[in-house]
């Protein structure tokens, strides 16, 4: 398995999903007209959440995410897991830049 990649990917989702996804958040919640548009990160963090929240939240999802990964070893299906992160971080950061530039 390649280790380069694994980091690659690692950095990735952590930069989208874990850094990119919660300043853009905490930045689109600082607009009245934008909210947190999933009910279940409500529910959990609060209404609205605080940065706070959604950090430790996500620190909380990257340990099970890093887990997952671990129990996967020897496998290639493992680095499914920062791959997918990684998606869903940019697609996240893209939608909250959009929603931000929007209401500007």
């Amino acid at each position: 398995m390649s280790a380069p990649l694994a980091w690659s990917l690692w950095a990735l989702a952590v930069l989208s999903y874990g850094i990119g996804d919660l300043v853009t958040t905490v930045v689109g919640l600082r607009y009245d007209e934008l909210e947190e548009a999933h009910s279940g990160a409500r529910a959990v963090l609060g209404d609205p959440p605080s940065a706070v929240r959604f950090g430790l939240f996500k620190l909380v999802l990257f340990g099970c995410f890093s887990a997952g990964y671990v129990l996967l070893e020897g496998t290639r299906l493992r680095l499914a897991i920062p791959a997918g992160i990684s998606a869903v971080g940019l697609y996240a950061v893209a939608t909250n830049v959009r929603a931000i530039l929007a209401v500007r």
